[in-house]
C-alpha cells in the first residue's frame, strides 16, 4: 500500500510526519508529502529523502474576513492538483497534520474514496482540521477533551525516536560551559519569536549575571554578544540543548512542549497570543500550568520585571513528571494501517 502524508505551514505541521516515518515504513511501500513548496515542508523533506509534490493552498485570513471570499473558487483548482498526485501515486490513505494546505489534499481524498486520518497535535482542533475532520475515517489527538467524535484514538504527539538519544556534554564541551552556573535556554519556534527575543536583549545585563544564556532566536534579529550569552538562529540537535538546560523559555506549540515535557525539564511558556491565531498555544500552555507540568506567562504581561520574577519562581518549581510513551510512534502507524485495511478505496476512474 501506499501513503500520501499532509501538512504544513510550521514545522508543528511537519516534524510529527517525519517522526513516524520509519514506522510507516513497516506497513506501506511508498510514501509521498504533499505540501507548499513556498513553505518549510519542501525542505525538510529533501533532509528526511521523503519524495515531495506540490500542492496550492488557500489560507482564512482571521483579521481580513472579506479576502476569504475568493477560497471557494481558488480551492476547487486545488482540489483538482491534489487528486492528480493522489491517482498518479495509487495513494491508498492520506495522514493528515493540519494546517491549510491540507485541505485540497484531503477534499481530494473524500472525492475518490481513499480514507483520511486527521492528526491534531493542539488542546484545540485548528480550522482546517475542523473541516477535514468530517471526512476523516479515524482521528488522532493528543488530549482526550479535543475532539469528542467516536472515531477518535489519543496518543502523545509523535516525536523522532533519535531525540531520546540526548548528548548534554555535547552543548557544555562546544561552548565551553560552566557546569556549576544555571544554564537557560530561550527558543521561539521555527519562525522565532520577536516580542520574547527583543525581551530579551533588554534584559541580557539582568540575566546574564544569573544564568548562561542559550538563545535560538531564529532568522529575524541581528547578532549580539554579551558575556554568559551564546546566539544561534537555528540548531539541528536540539534536543541535546534541552537536556543541557535547567530552565527553558518556549513558546507552547505542541512540537516544543511535548518535546520538553518529554525531557522533563523546567520550562515557562509564553504562549502567541493574537487576532492572527485561534489561541491554540494559550490553550496549550494553560493545560500544561493546570497539570502541574510547566509555569506560563502571558504575552501581555511580558516585561522585564515579570520575566525575572517567573523565572525564579521556575528555578525552584516542583515539576510534575511527564511519562511519554515510547512506543507512542508504532501506535499511530499501526492504527493508519489499520484504517487503511478496513477502508479499501475503489479503482480509481
Amino acid at each position: 500500500m501506499n501513503i500520501a502524508l499532509t501538512g504544513g505551514g510550521t514545522a508543528g505541521h511537519v516534524m510529527p510526519n517525519m517522526a513516524i516515518l520509519e514506522d510507516l515504513y513497516k506497513y506501506f511501500d511508498k510514501v509521498i508529502y504533499i505540501g507548499n513548496k513556498e513553505k518549510m515542508e519542501k525542505d525538510i523533506c529533501k533532509k528526511f529523502n521523503v519524495q515531495f509534490y506540490h500542492c496550492d493552498s488557500v489560507k482564512f485570513d482571521r483579521s481580513k474576513k472579506l479576502k476569504n471570499i475568493s477560497i471557494p473558487f481558488k480551492l476547487h483548482n486545488y482540489i483538482n492538483q491534489a487528486k492528480k498526485i493522489l491517482i498518479e501515486n495509487d495513494i491508498d490513505i492520506v495522514f493528515s497534520k493540519g494546517g491549510y494546505v491540507a485541505m485540497p489534499v484531503v477534499y481530494a481524498a473524500k472525492q475518490l474514496k481513499i480514507p483520511t486520518v486527521c492528526h491534531e497535535s493542539d488542546y484545540s482542533l485548528g480550522l482546517a482540521n475542523k473541516l477535514n475532520c468530517r471526512f476523516a475515517k479515524g482521528i488522532i489527538t493528543c488530549f482526550d477533551t479535543t475532539c469528542k467524535k467516536r472515531n477518535t484514538k489519543v496518543f502523545d504527539n509523535p516525536i523522532r525516536k533519535d531525540f531520546f538519544d540526548v548528548h548534554p556534554e555535547r552543548i557544555y564541551n562546544a561552548y565551553g560551559l560552566n557546569r556549576y552556573k544555571p544554564i537557560l535556554l530561550i527558543v521561539g519556534g521555527s519562525l522565532g519569536a520577536k516580542s520574547i527575543n527583543e525581551l530579551i536583549y533588554s534584559s541580557l545585563d539582568d540575566l546574564c549575571q544569573r544564568y548562561q544564556v542559550i538563545h535560538i532566536c531564529g532568522n529575524t534579529m541581528k547578532p549580539i554578544e554579551h558575556k554568559n550569552y551564546i546566539q544561534l538562529k537555528f540548531v539541528d540537535n536540539i534536543q541535546d540543548f534541552i537536556a543541557a538546560s535547567d530552565l527553558i523559555i518556549s513558546r507552547c506549540g505542541a512540537g516544543a512542549s511535548t518535546e520538553i515535557n518529554a525531557l522533563n525539564k523546567r520550562a515557562l511558556y509564553i504562549p502567541l497570543q493574537n487576532k492572527s491565531t485561534r489561541g491554540d498555544q494559550v490553550l496549550n500552555a494553560k493545560y500544561l500550568t493546570q497539570n502541574g507540568y510547566a509555569l506560563m506567562l502571558e504575552e501581555n504581561k511580558l516585561n522585564k520585571q515579570n520575566l525575572l520574577m517567573m523565572l525564579e519562581k521556575l528555578s525552584t518549581f516542583d515539576k510534575k513528571v511527564y511519562k511519554y510513551d515510547r512506543g507512542n510512534n508504532s501506535k499511530i502507524a499501526d492504527y493508519v494501517n489499520r484504517i487503511a485495511i478496513e477502508n479499501p478505496h475503489p479503482t480509481y476512474v
